[in-house]
C-alpha cells in the first residue's frame, strides 16, 4: 500500500522529499526525453497547505509544463500529500528551494531506454533515441517545443548543420511525437527537392495549383528537409514564398533544415532569406567525443550487442564529424560479428576497420567521381551503365553499392548522389543505401565487396 506524506496547515512540509517522490511518479507516466526536457528542470518552491508552487526557467516551458503535464504533476503531488493538491506554475529561474530530484535521481540510463523500446517495428527517428550532447541540445529542445505546441514560438525554425549530424532525424521526430500526442494534427515532412519536383510536376502538366497548394497549407506543421536546394528558379522561389506566408499566416509552424546558415545559401532571394532569419536560427555542431560514445552504445544496445568500451571508443576517437559514418564503422563491425560468429573486442575492431577508418589529420574525402569510377572498374562494367536506365540486376547491384559507398564516405545529401547517378530521387538513393546496408549483414561475399571497395577507395584519397 502506497505511504502518503499527510499535510497539517501547519506542519513543516520536507519540500525536497514531498518533490522527489512526487517525480519518481511522474517519471513512470513521461518517456524520458521529454521527462528530461520538461520535468527535470522544474523546480519545487514552496508548499503551503495544499498549494505547491513549483518554479519553471521560461515562459515558453510554463505554457508547454501547464498544457501538458500539470495534471500528471498534480495528480502525483496530491498522491504524496494525501490531498487535493492545487499546483500553481510560476517563471523562476533562481532562487528554488530544492535542487530537483530528477536532476540527482540516475534514472534510466542509455540502456534501460533502449531496452523498453519496442522491439519490432522500431522507428529509426524519434526524440527518445536521439542522443543528446552539446552540440545538438539546443536543437533538441527546440524542436520538441514545436512537437509540443506548434504555432507557439520559434517560428520557422531553421536547423543547420554538416552533413549527418542529425537534423533529418529531429524534423522526423517531431512529426512522430506531434501526431503520437494529438492524432488528429496534420504533419507534413517533404524533402525540398521533391517539393521542387511536384511543382514543376504540376506546372509542366498543368494540374489544379490549388490542389499542390492545399497539400501544404492544411498542416499544423510542415518540415522542410534539405532547404538549400531551394536555390533553384525564381518561380520554385516564388511558390515557396507564397505558401511559407499562408502558413505563417495561419499560425501553422515552419521547420527547415539546411546544410547552412541562410546566408550562405547560393541564389536565395532576400525575401525567403529575411523571412528564415526572422526566425529561430540554431547550428548543429560536431559532438564530442563523450556524445559519440553514447550514440555507438545507444545503437549497439539497440542492436543487442555486446561492444566493450575500449572498442567504443576506438570507433569513437576515429569519426569526430559525421554521426552517419561513426554508425557506418559500427555496423561493419556488427556485421562482421554477425557474418564470421566473432567475438567483438578491441583487437577484432581495430582489424575490421583497419584499413577503412580515417584518422583525425585525413580530413581528405572522396569524390564522387572517384566512388564511381572504383566501383565500375571492380564490377567490370561501364560508367554510363552504372548511371544508365539499364535494371539489369548485376548492374542494379552495382548502382546500390555506389550509391551506398557515395552516402557512407562523402558528406554529400541524397539529392546531390541521385543527381550523379543520372538523376535519380533521393528515395531511390536512401532504399539503395538500406539495402546494401542489410545486405552487408546477411552475406558474406557483399560484406567482402564492400570492404574491399572502401579499402580501395581510402588508398586513392
Amino acid at each position: 500500500m502506497e505511504q502518503h506524506v499527510a499535510v497539517e496547515e501547519d506542519e513543516k512540509v520536507d519540500v525536497g522529499a514531498l518533490w522527489g517522490e512526487a517525480l519518481e511518479k511522474v517519471r513512470t507516466e513521461v518517456p524520458q526525453p521529454y521527462f528530461d526536457s520538461m520535468i527535470a528542470p522544474l523546480r519545487m518552491l514552496n508548499v503551503e497547505g495544499q498549494t505547491c508552487t513549483v518554479g519553471v526557467p521560461n515562459s515558453f516551458m510554463k505554457e508547454i509544463v501547464s498544457a501538458r503535464y500539470s495534471e500528471k504533476l498534480s495528480r502525483a503531488l496530491s498522491d504524496v500529500l494525501g490531498l487535493q493538491a492545487d499546483l500553481v506554475l510560476t517563471v523562476s529561474s533562481s532562487g528554488s528551494v530544492v535542487e530537483s530530484m530528477a536532476m540527482r535521481s540516475p534514472g534510466p540510463d542509455v540502456k534501460s531506454q533502449s531496452q523498453a523500446a519496442p522491439a519490432a517495428p522500431r522507428k529509426k527517428y524519434t526524440f527518445e533515441n536521439f542522443v543528446v550532447g552539446d552540440s545538438n541540445k539546443f536543437a533538441y529542445n527546440a524542436a520538441l517545443m514545436v512537437a509540443e505546441m506548434p504555432g507557439h514560438n520559434y517560428n520557422p525554425l531553421f536547423i543547420y548543420g554538416g552533413t549527418g549530424l542529425g537534423k533529418t532525424h529531429l524534423l522526423y521526430a517531431i512529426q512522430d511525437y506531434a501526431q503520437s500526442m494529438t492524432p488528429h494534427v496534420k504533419v507534413k515532412y517533404i524533402q525540398t527537392s521533391s517539393f521542387i519536383d511536384e511543382f514543376i510536376a504540376t506546372m509542366t502538366l498543368k494540374k489544379d495549383k490549388a490542389t499542390f497548394d492545399q497539400k501544404y497549407i492544411n498542416n499544423k506543421i510542415v518540415l522542410f528537409d534539405d532547404i538549400q536546394a531551394l536555390s533553384t528558379t525564381d518561380a520554385t522561389q516564388n511558390k515557396f514564398f507564397d505558401i511559407f506566408n499562408l502558413l505563417y499566416s495561419a499560425n501553422s509552424h515552419i521547420v527547415l533544415s539546411s546544410d547552412r546558415p541562410p546566408s550562405e545559401i547560393p541564389q536565395l532571394s532576400d525575401r525567403i532569406r529575411s523571412r528564415f532569419e526572422g526566425g529561430l536560427m540554431i547550428d548543429i555542431t560536431p559532438p564530442d567525443l563523450e556524445t559519440r560514445l553514447a550514440i555507438l552504445r545507444m545503437k549497439a544496445r539497440l542492436e543487442k550487442v555486446e561492444i566493450p568500451d575500449d572498442a567504443l571508443v576506438f570507433i569513437a576517437s576515429k569519426v569526430k564529424d559525421n554521426i552517419r559514418t561513426l554508425e557506418g564503422l559500427l555496423n561493419r563491425v556488427i556485421g562482421y560479428a554477425q557474418l564470421y560468429g566473432t567475438r567483438i573486442d578491441l583487437p577484432m575492431v581495430q582489424d575490421v576497420l583497419k584499413n577503412q577508418v580515417v584518422e583525425p589529420h585525413q580530413s581528405k574525402a572522396p569524390t564522387l567521381d572517384l566512388i564511381e569510377n572504383l566501383v565500375a572498374s571492380y564490377y567490370g562494367i561501364a560508367i554510363a551503365d552504372l548511371t544508365g536506365k539499364s535494371r539489369s540486376r548485376p548492374l542494379v547491384h552495382a548502382r546500390q553499392v555506389a550509391m551506398y559507398l557515395c552516402r557512407e564516405m562523402t558528406d554529400e545529401t541524397l539529392i546531390s548522389v541521385g543527381r550523379h547517378f543520372g538523376g535519380r530521387d533521393h528515395s531511390t538513393v536512401l532504399h539503395s543505401c538500406r539495402k546494401i546496408e542489410s545486405l552487408i549483414r546477411m552475406k558474406r561475399e557483399i560484406f567482402q565487396e564492400v570492404t574491399e571497395l572502401t579499402n580501395m577507395i581510402n588508398k586513392s584519397i
